[in-house]
């Protein structure tokens, strides 16, 4: 065997360091390398379902050029002389190159290891004949570097394979992980959709479609806020691709809030995008503006209930201590009319109370009507009396159908009713002025009305009229008020299974109805047996 020596003594090394530096290269160079030993796993599988035909043909190839490389010395030892050809004695790394063949194909099919290991083989192929037949210089060491060659490219065959399945297969994770995003995205209730820097919106789920309509391709201004360019300072869009998470509210012509959480979110092109869930928060947002007017018209009921106690006590208290004077006489007629204030203001208290009271049964759902037989004519006559009574100076009047069916009802909330509708009637036209109360039989029902010639409900008002606490904005011509006595109103006859409503003209005056259904007429007893 002959020495190496010369500067190509030093190339086996420079190569393995070159190999080691791409092996490490290849080890470390990529941050997704994460996912490599589950990939490695998934590849040593295919490589076992291919192993056994692969085997074979690798062991073909290389017996093929094992023959190539030593048929000079097979001719000889056979005695063939004359098949001498000059490709077969001529220089030996002219024969190696067929060792090349099995050494990128182990590495394809077998990646880095079976190159390494066939490029090992070859080494061993070639040793024989460098130290023992080769006439040429330096055999050895041109073996060796030969070897090393083929197989640094069959390394390189499977370090290129095994990339490009790995990319292959990343790919395919990526899509799958992505579908599923997607299909998570477009199972959500809220609306989702995913905006690129240039403001073109990339993404819309189907809830997104639903609510604002299909805007893929669109741009998130136009789409919206209906406008021709970006939305300014106000825009959120640069603040997200920033990697700032934000949270506002979106309104829409329409009435609809939405809250709208925006974040940082990496497309498959690699660029930052936002990606922004929208949650319908209408009945939430509604919640809250009826609570706000709920604490608004409490405060209000508070305010008016304080007045309206302390207005007749104060008038009591005065009119008691005039009359507890011992030295202030008083005549008859003064005596009268102090007791008459007694009793008015008295009467106010009662009534405050009693709507109070009842509002708060109704709510509670522990008034309930107690329904019997019930005569219309008879009620109205009979809740006329008291009002005519309790207001001298007023004018009620009554049409009546005749022969009206006797209705299935509760006597003292009906009657209740009456008295609400009378009194709002009072406070809200003047004295010279007509109270008409009229009832009719219609479609199973018996509609009553009251009707007064005062200044009206304005028509912006007719709906909210029933509402608790809500008083209208004209003008009072009796003090005090609560808001109560037409929601009361609107409660009972609901209760009855009945309708209430308002009719009225400005400046002409108003008209309640409500109705009861019909007594179900009795069956006759001889009949029934």
């Amino acid at each position: 065997m002959r020495a190496v020596e010369g500067p190509l003594a030093n190339i086996p090394g420079v190569l393995s360091a070159f190999a080691a530096r791409i092996m490490g290269s290849y080890r470390k160079g990529s941050i997704v390398y994460a996912y490599e030993d589950r990939l490695m796993e998934q590849t040593a599988q295919t490589r076992v379902r291919h192993s056994n035909g692969s085997l074979l043909i690798l062991i073909g190839l290389f017996a093929l050029c094992t023959l190539i490389y030593y048929v000079e010395q097979l001719l000889e030892f056979a005695g063939v002389a004359s098949s001498r050809w000059a490709f077969l004695y001529s220089v030996h790394d002219i024969h190696r190159i067929a060792f090349l063949i099995p050494v990128l194909y182990a590495g394809h099919i077998y990646r880095v290891k079976g190159a390494i290991t066939v490029a090992t083989a070859t080494m061993i192929v070639f040793l024989p004949r460098a130290l023992l037949i080769s006439p040429f210089p330096d055999p050895v060491l041109r073996a060796m570097v030969f070897a090393m060659v083929i197989g640094l490219a069959g390394t390189f065959t499977g370090v290129i394979r095994n990339e490009f399945e790995r990319r292959t297969r990343l790919e395919a994770l990526v899509r799958s992980e992505r579908d599923r995003f997607v299909s998570l995205l477009g199972t959500m209730e809220e609306g989702v959709f995913i905006v690129g820097p240039d403001h073109v919106i990339r993404y819309t789920n189907p809830s997104m479609v639903k609510e604002f309509g299909p805007g893929t391709g669109s741009t998130c201004y136009r789409y919206l806020h209906n406008l021709e360019e970006p939305c300014g300072p106000a825009c959120k869009l640069p603040d997200v691709l920033s990697g700032k998470t934000e949270t506002w509210e979106y309104a829409t012509p329409n009435g609809r809030t939405y809250e709208v959480i925006a974040s940082p979110f990496v497309d498959s092109d690699g660029k930052v995008c936002q990606l922004a869930a929208f949650r319908n928060i209408s009945k939430r947002k509604q919640v809250e503006l009826e609570l706000v007017e709920l604490n608004r018209l409490k405060s209000e009921l508070i305010s008016n209930v304080s007045h309206e106690l302390r207005s007749p006590l104060t008038s009591i208290k005065g009119i008691i201590g005039t009359l507890m004077q011992k030295e202030v006489t008083l005549d008859g007629d003064t005596f009268d009319m102090f007791l008459t204030g007694v009793s008015e203001e008295t009467d106010r208290l009662a009534s405050l109370v009693t709507k109070l009271l009842d509002m708060s049964k109704l709510e509670a759902g522990i008034w309930r009507p107690e329904k019997e037989q019930l005569s219309v004519p008879e009620l109205i006559c009979d809740t006329l009396e008291r009002q005519k009574w309790v207001n001298r100076g007023r004018t009620f009047e009554t049409e009546l159908e005749p022969d009206l069916p006797d209705v299935h009802a509760d006597y003292h909330q009906v009657k209740q009713v009456l008295i609400n509708l009378l009194e709002n009637a009072v406070a809200y036209s003047r004295e010279d002025t007509r109270i008409t109360v009229g009832a009719r039989a219609r479609d199973g029902m018996v509609e009553v009305t009251v009707t007064d010639q005062g200044a009206g409900i304005p028509a912006e008002d007719l709906e909210r009229v029933f509402e608790k606490f809500y008083r209208g904005a004209q003008k009072r011509q009796k003090p005090g008020g609560t808001g109560l006595g037409l929601a009361i109103c609107q409660a009972i006859i609901h209760n009855h299974d009945g309708m209430i409503w308002a009719e009225s003209k400005p400046g002409k005056g108003s008209t309640f109805h409500f109705t009861l259904p019909v007594c179900p007429p009795r069956s006759d007893e001889g009949g029934a047996q």
